[in-house]
């Protein structure tokens, strides 16, 4: 399949509980990232990798999202779809399952950035039901380990540790929608242990670059961090 045949589906209804804790209540993917709201940075960063096709899939504040575009020409094709504000991650992909029309599709977040490649992640979708891009994440903080059976402590390691995330980039097939059964559930927590579960054959695509943007103060290091995408 050509990559311009491909639809991403970015998933932009969350409420962003975090980012909005201390702030007057923002849509995350229309928060401005040097002058370009960060929605419109992810789907360049498809855009680069050949996707012309979009679909966004809103809920909180959808009328905001779906204003952001009009009138506004990004050379690509973009659908705002309206899956509900209470809406899990799960169950909204599988709400916009009648407007995927091909096989295999990208889903992703509306609120990271990444240097995501799609040629070298086909690759291993060949092979596999699921690819998720992963990023190598150096925790910034010292961590204590007790011993097992007291609260004494065994080990201290410190600064040096790194941990394997979900980056949130994803190459999906149709068979996807074999494991979400309602609105209610939760792509990361549910669907993907199902999968597991099932033997599911599931691909580790690693990424050497991501920022997520989950408090208000991540948007300064994002501004910083665009110039090296």
């Amino acid at each position: 399949m050509k990559k311009k045949d491909l639809t991403a589906v970015i998933l932009c209804g969350g409420k962003g509980t975090r980012y909005n804790l201390k702030k007057k209540k923002i849509l995350k993917p229309l928060v401005q990232i040097s002058g370009i709201p960060l929605i419109e940075r992810i789907i360049n960063i498809f855009k680069k990798n050949g996707i012309q096709n979009f679909l966004l899939l809103g809920g909180f504040k959808f009328n905001e999202l779906k204003t952001n575009f009009k009138n506004k020409n990004l050379g690509v094709n973009i659908k705002c779809i309206n899956t509900g504000v209470n809406t899990e991650t799960g169950g909204r992909l599988l709400l916009a399952k009648k407007y995927i029309n091909n096989k295999i599709f990208l889903m992703t977040y509306g609120d990271s950035l990444t240097n995501f490649n799609l040629t070298k992640a086909l690759k291993l979708k060949k092979t596999n039901n699921l690819v998720i891009s992963c990023f190598n994440y150096k925790m910034p903080y010292g961590i204590l380990i007790p011993h097992k059976q007291k609260s004494n402590l065994k080990e201290i390691r410190e600064k040096n540790n790194f941990y394997l995330i979900n980056a949130g980039f994803y190459i999906l097939d149709e068979k996807i929608f074999d494991f979400i059964k309602s609105k209610n559930e939760s792509f990361e927590k549910k669907t993907i242990k199902k999968m597991i579960q099932s033997n599911c054959a599931i691909a580790l695509n690693k990424i050497s670059k991501w920022h997520p943007m989950d408090t208000a103060g991540d948007k300064l290091s994002m501004e910083s961090f665009i110039n090296e995408l």
